[in-house]
């Protein structure tokens, strides 16, 4: 089956539509057809970086995922260390947002299911993924932290008492 090109406009009118018939079934829905669209992005990431995406050394894992978001039209993407057990994902022009909306909540909900089911399948193990920022919220970037299920629930705990992501994880 061939790709189907699909405006970013047009990802921003579906998780729009999503959103206004039942919030979290949405949500939870978008999340899910995100990790339903990993497995054409490791392919293409493996056979460009000429491994298996758990054999890729680090700096090539990063540099593929990046040139496949780019190509792929979502946008480019830098990744960061904040602390020993979480990263960042971090894009200034991404696909999914809308930087003329002004919503009080990240809506990058099919990226963070993708990206989430994407580490999982680079490091073999469960790994969570948070959108923290996101451009449709107002912000200058949309930044998806990420970090095993446990470390990032208590991230999202610290998250909302302090309602500061870099205090949050000053706690670990």
């Amino acid at each position: 089956m061939g790709d189907v090109r699909l405006p970013a406009a047009g990802l921003v009118e579906l998780r729009r539509a999503l959103e206004d018939t039942a919030t979290q079934d949405a949500v939870r829905a978008l999340r899910e057809a995100g990790r339903r669209l990993a497995g054409d992005a490791e392919m293409a990431i493996a056979e460009s970086g000429g491994r298996p995406l758990p054999a890729l050394p680090l700096a090539t894992f990063w540099s593929e995922l990046n040139r496949y978001f780019h190509e792929a039209g979502w946008g480019r993407i830098a990744h960061q260390e904040l602390n020993a057990g979480v990263g960042a994902v971090v894009a200034s022009d991404w696909a999914e947002s809308d930087p003329n909306e002004s919503r009080g909540a990240p809506g990058c909900h099919i990226s963070t299911g993708l990206l989430a089911e994407l580490l999982t399948r680079a490091v073999g193990q469960p790994v969570a993924v948070m959108e923290v920022d996101c451009r449709s919220q107002g912000n200058d970037v949309c930044r998806f932290v990420f970090g095993s299920p446990v470390t990032l629930l208590n991230v999202h705990k610290k998250l909302a008492q302090t309602g500061n992501l870099e205090d949050a994880l000053s706690a670990f």
